[in-house]
């Protein structure tokens, strides 16, 4: 299962109406702290929050905008995964598949090694 789909599970992601666009819960806000990601100042880029925006390779959406940035940048900062080195590809690392399971409760068998 992909993040955003369990994002959206939890209700930490909620659509706002049919544009694509996505707003955080209370909980996905108090989520989103806990990891070290300051929504206040992620708000404030001059780039949509975020949105549903589905992914070259896979076809599926993945999150967005400036909260999936944020995301990106947290998980490369904490090691949960790595850039290779000759493309936009990463790697999802030990470290990383403990995050996710732990603390977003995706189970390690479905979150792509």
């Amino acid at each position: 299962m992909q993040l955003r789909d369990r994002f959206e599970q939890l209700e930490w992601l909620v659509p706002v109406g049919r544009t694509g666009a996505y707003e955080l819960s209370g909980p996905g806000s108090e989520a989103m702290a806990a990891i070290g990601i300051d929504i206040e100042a992620t708000r404030a880029l001059r780039r949509r929050f975020a949105y549903a925006c589905v992914d070259w390779s896979e076809r599926r959406p993945h999150i967005g905008g400036a909260l999936g940035h944020a995301l990106l940048e947290i998980a490369l900062k904490k090691k949960w995964f790595v850039r290779n080195l000759d493309s936009r590809a990463l790697t999802l690392t030990a470290a990383g598949r403990r995050q996710l399971e732990s603390r977003f409760g995706l189970a390690a068998e479905a979150v792509p090694a």
